[in-house]
């Protein structure tokens, strides 16, 4: 297996193009979670039964086995979703500092260059990746 390499230049993705990039990685990742968790669902029922009467009949022990199980994988899902979390937090970060630095080059530099938007925050963050007009009030 070879280690992953640095496209050369030509190749290389922008700014924007990496935001979107990460923000589709969680993405996937918070569904592929969500698959994991589903099929978890699934074995509960299967174990507990739809008339919660055990079909399988578990001794005391397996329930107990069982119950760690579901601990356990419910304790991974959740450091995971911090990871994500966090993941995300980092890639916004990163989009309003980007921003900010560009907005505070816009100013010193083109006063009479108009942007579409001067937002930088968060929540237009999805609406300006996409091209779409941007709806905060900040504009």
């Amino acid at each position: 297996m070879s280690m992953p390499s640095i496209p050369p230049e030509p190749y290389r993705p922008n700014r924007k193009e990496v935001i979107v990039d990460l923000l589709e990685s969680i993405a996937l990742e918070e569904i592929s979670l969500s698959h994991l968790m589903k099929a978890e669902a699934e074995k509960i029922q299967a174990f507990v039964g739809e008339c919660k009467d055990f079909p399988t009949d578990p001794s005391s022990e397996e329930i107990i086995q069982f119950n760690r199980n579901m601990n356990q994988f419910l304790e991974t899902i959740v450091m995971k979703e911090w990871i994500l979390l966090r993941k995300l937090q980092n890639v916004l970060y990163f989009h309003e500092t980007t921003c900010d630095k560009k907005h505070h080059h816009h100013h010193h530099h083109h006063k009479h260059h108009k942007r579409k938007c001067n937002c930088c925050c968060s929540e237009c963050l999805t609406s300006q990746l996409k091209n779409e007009k941007c709806h905060c009030h900040r504009s």
